[in-house]
């Protein structure tokens, strides 16, 4: 049995598969922050670890399954997220939050001291108050207290790893997202370390994504199998993308924010000036670029065109002619959203197109890809709507296929590499209509040359 557990921002989730990647059951619990506001977002780490256990147990139950009988447990999850423990390894400090953003200061005294070669080191382009780095340093200047008898760093993942297995490890892939990491020399970094007064000891161990290691002791709480191996699947997109596409096709994330995922091939990055990049599972390397608005611009436009009723909405975007209005994700904080036409209907269907506008623009301009003829998976929420995947296969003009695969199966997978999992997918494919292709090619023109103009 492989148990998959995803540390996420919203809810804490794990799932149950069998030898052959069918899943078995799954439970999920909401995060809760023992602080959360403008700038401090932290986790109790006593609360999170019992909030795996249950979860541990939950899901097993739903299946009935014995704890006993699990071999494997995949770990993925967000990046950034840390604690600091004793020698005796007891946490110091709650966990600071990849959310947390105390760091600002830090984040420009950083982007001083280590120069313009940081993003051939790091997976991020520059320092910023979300890096474990910001946070490291922001403590050694702010918290001494939490310092004094600190004797490891230790990630989310990791500290789940030392509770379940006894393994104090953190896998290249996530370890290249925090700062501390050099994806240059793949090994800690010397001057990340000296100026937050670290030493590699007190880093933990690391390892190659989706390598499994053997548990060093037994769990206190949880009975498993001696043969119990940890599987540090990387962070969340990675291991999503891992399930959804592999190594042949892009992966769009249409969630909250637009991410997208690529295996970028054995040559290391960095591949474009403000992407982000690293080691991808069984090698190579990935890219990945990221816009704040997606869905999270959806919701914006539902509140004030017709709040509460998203489904009408959806409705009305459907019955709108295309390119009466042109609507910006990236304006929804500033002014001037939208431009055009101001009847709702046409204001609904501008928010889709212009979602999809930005998701064509950060991948042919952004990143580089070329799009026609070349399949786009869809993950997320939003991918959830057949209209709007048709909308999106119309405007990149390549097929579009949506993947109801996850981070938990794509963790699994990478615990069994020899086995393919059936029946996951959603089984749609939107291919491009080639009238609406060629008239989103105008539209799309347009959009973009109004977009210079603010």
């Amino acid at each position: 049995m492989i148990l998959a557990i995803d540390c996420g921002s919203t809810n804490h989730k794990a799932a149950l598969f069998d030898h052959g990647l069918r899943r078995l059951a799954d439970c999920a619990l909401p995060v809760e922050y023992s602080a959360r506001n403008v700038r401090a977002v932290e986790l109790d780490p006593e609360k999170t670890w019992r909030d795996t256990v249950a979860l541990v147990h939950n899901t097993c139950a739903t299946a009935s399954v014995r704890t006993s009988q699990i071999k494997t447990i995949a770990l993925t999850g967000q990046a950034q997220t840390f604690t600091l423990l004793d020698g005796a390894g007891r946490p110091v400090m709650p966990f600071l939050s990849w959310l947390d953003q105390r760091a600002g200061a830090e984040a420009l005294e950083l982007a001083e001291r280590l120069g313009g070669d940081f993003h051939r080191h790091c997976s991020f382009p520059a320092p910023m108050p979300q890096l474990q780095l910001a946070k490291l340093l922001w403590i050694k200047h702010h918290r001494p207290d939490w310092r004094r008898n600190a004797a490891t760093v230790i990630s989310l993942p990791g500290f789940l790893a030392r509770r379940l297995a006894g393994l104090e490890a953190l896998d290249d892939n996530l370890a290249a997202m925090t700062g501390m990491y050099s994806l240059a020399l793949r090994d800690w970094r010397p001057a990340a370390l000296e100026i937050c007064g670290l030493t590699t000891a007190q880093m933990g161990r690391l390892a190659q994504a989706g390598t499994a290691i053997p548990a060093g002791t037994k769990c206190a709480e949880i009975e498993f199998t001696p043969e119990l191996e940890i599987v540090f699947a990387g962070n969340d997109q990675t291991a999503g993308a891992f399930a959804a596409g592999g190594r042949g096709r892009p992966v769009l994330t249409l969630g909250t924010a637009l991410v997208v995922y690529r295996y970028a091939g054995a040559r290391p990055g960095p591949f474009h000036a403000q992407g982000c990049w690293g080691p991808y599972p069984g090698g190579g390397y990935y890219e990945l670029a990221a816009r704040d608005e997606g869905c999270a611009a959806l919701d914006w436009a539902v509140d004030r065109v017709m709040p509460g009723a998203r489904a009408a909405f959806m409705a009305c975007a459907e019955n709108a002619a295309p390119g009466a209005a042109f609507f910006y994700p990236d304006r929804i904080r500033a002014s001037g959203a939208w431009i055009g036409a101001s009847d709702p209907a046409a204001r609904a269907r501008a928010v889709l197109e212009g979602i999809c506008f930005s998701a064509r623009q950060m991948m042919e301009e952004g990143m580089r890809m070329p799009l026609r003829g070349t399949p786009l998976v869809v993950t997320g929420g939003g991918g959830a709507n057949r209209f709007w995947l048709q909308m999106l296969a119309d405007v990149c003009g390549c097929p579009v296929i949506r993947s109801a695969n996850d981070a938990l199966l794509g963790a699994a997978m990478m615990a069994r590499r020899d086995a393919a999992p059936a029946g996951v997918d959603a089984g749609w494919t939107m291919l491009p209509a080639p009238g609406m292709a060629a008239d989103y090619a105008g539209i799309y023109k347009a959009w973009g040359g109004q977009q210079r103009h603010f």
